[in-house]
């Protein structure tokens, strides 16, 4: 266990904005968890981290502790394959490549860990996360030195980019996945064909969080609403209107505030152009909400994790 001191969050977030935390704890054993759990709690106040591609610091510093998640365990039981929750999702698709285990080629391109997928039912193309989870082990934050919490896919309560590790004090350790065996090369083509599209229309060489907001469910917004955004809405898993879409009929591509910039090529990406603030992302935040409210009655929900 690493324990950092006044270490910048910045160098530790995909977006690349945040001040100084009073400690940043990098744990790489299950074991250390408790005593970094036990050292966040006093200091007052932590923050669990995991691959920080979704989430938004502010510029100031963090008075307390960050810990972060950088448990890399993958082996097979015999209930599937346990895969920790601090393991890229890149390493984890690389392992069932090799193997020739099926269900994440979705996941081709995706950033972040395994455990902030699970947290945040990561989906793309239709597919989610919990699609071939089994369980997920977690560990309390309040009382982590009793007994791990295991939870069935029906108790993690997944929805969309929803799970109950978003509103209860779980800190997610490992997940248990139930895969099939495929061909290696249609696991790898498709894989490859997700990752492709991900570099084609995603501003990938900027730092940023990833879709800034969440898309719209198309029963959510007025008959009027739906008509004119008729020809773009998806399954993404149930019928959405891309909120890219809709930044775009707002004319909103391209503008920025500050360093930051609302993506050209896709406009939920608000991108770190130029050494943004969290002032300027969030100027940029505040201005879609406002527009899309005022044009189309549509409230606007973040996707990304936002801690000021």
């Amino acid at each position: 266990m690493r324990i950092l001191e006044n270490e910048y969050i910045k160098n530790h977030v995909n977006y690349k904005i945040g001040g100084r935390a009073d400690h940043l704890i990098v744990v790489e054993d299950e074991k250390d968890i408790f005593e970094a759990i036990g050292f966040g709690r006093n200091s007052g106040h932590f923050f669990i981290l995991g691959g920080g591609t979704n989430v938004l610091f502010g510029d100031s510093d963090y008075r307390g502790t960050i810990i972060k998640i950088a448990l890399k365990d993958i082996k097979d039981r015999e209930d599937g394959l346990f895969v920790s929750s601090g393991v890229l999702m890149a390493d984890l698709l690389n392992f069932c490549l090799i193997r020739g285990l099926s269900g994440l080629e979705w996941a081709g391109g995706l950033p972040g860990t395994v455990g902030g997928a699970i947290r945040g039912n990561a989906g793309a193309f239709g597919k989610e996360t919990k699609d071939c989870i089994l369980g997920v082990e977690s560990v309390d934050r309040n009382n982590y030195r009793s007994n791990k919490v295991v939870r069935s896919n029906k108790e993690c309560r997944f929805g969309y980019r929803d799970s109950v590790f978003k509103h209860n004090d779980e800190i997610i350790l490992g997940v248990v996945f139930r895969l099939v065996n495929r061909n290696k090369e249609e696991i790898e083509k498709e894989m490859n064909e997700r990752i492709l599209y991900r570099k084609t229309h995603q501003p990938l060489e900027y730092p940023s969080a990833g879709s800034t907001f969440k898309n719209i469910p198309l029963d959510s917004v007025s008959e009027k609403v739906a008509e004119e955004f008729r020809t773009v809405v998806k399954t993404d898993p149930f019928p959405v209107i891309p909120v890219a879409a809709v930044l775009d009929k707002l004319d909103l591509k391209g503008k920025m505030i500050g360093g930051a910039e609302i993506s050209e090529k896709h406009p939920n990406f608000f991108i770190n152009k130029n050494n943004a603030s969290f002032a300027d992302v969030i100027g940029l935040i505040d201005l879609a909400k406002q527009r899309a409210l005022e044009k189309y009655g549509i409230v606007l929900v973040e996707e990304i994790e936002i801690i000021n």
